[in-house]
Parts: structure tokens; sequence; C-alpha cells
């Protein structure tokens, strides 16, 4: 999740937001990363194969089921769960930012991170 806080660190940046205070600077990014791992799931959802669909679908009611098991799902699914979320990630600057420009989040390291370590399904 460290990963994610510096992105929107950097997004803030980038955007001018410097002079708010700690407090409100936190919740801002809060509610930033919340809308982007709803993204996040919302695409690696929409990336499974339709039987792979109803199968997450009546995983997900379990109470058993955790962000772990979701990513590992996501995964034997045969998703590229870091493709998919960089991808997100990189649409969701452009939304934040504006601009057509397609910047990579290089100073953001995303090798071996899961989607439960974005936040994944049920964070």
């Amino acid at each position: 999740m460290e990963q994610v806080s510096q992105f929107m660190d950097s997004l803030l940046e980038e955007k001018g937001i410097t002079d708010l205070d700690d407090e409100t600077r936190e919740a801002l990014k809060r509610d930033m990363i919340e809308r982007l791992m709803a993204q996040i799931d919302t695409a690696l959802i929409n990336a499974l194969p339709e039987d792979k669909l109803n199968e997450f679908n009546s995983k997900i009611d379990d109470p058993d089921f955790t962000n772990d098991d979701a990513t590992q799902f996501f995964v034997d699914a045969g998703l590229d769960v870091q493709k998919i979320a960089l991808q997100t990630m990189i649409e969701f600057r452009m939304l934040y930012i504006g601009g057509n420009e397609m910047k990579t989040v290089t100073n953001v390291p995303m090798q071996d991170m899961s989607a439960a370590q974005m936040g994944g399904p049920n964070a």
C-alpha cells in the first residue's frame, strides 16, 4: 500500500496541491486511494472471463474469502494483475491530472505487488 500512497503523493504534487495541512492532505489521499482501488477492482473483475466471473461472484460473498484469496483467484484465472493495476493507475492519473500524455508511473515500484497489497477486492 506504500507504493499507492507514494503514487498519490506524486499526483498531488503534479497537480500543484501542496499547501494543505497534514490532516486534510491525508483525508484527500485516503479518498483518492479508495477511488483508485475501486477502479482496480472493477478492472480486474471486468477482465475475468464469464465462467470465472460467475465463480468469483459465488466466492466473494464468503466471509472467509480474503483479499489474498481474491488476488490468487485473479492470477489463477490467467490475469496479469500487475499490468491491469498499472494500466488503471495510468488512466487514473490521466483523469486526475488531465491531458492525454501517457506518463509512466516509474517512480512507484510495483514489482511483486499483489492486488491485496494495493487494497484489492474487499479492502
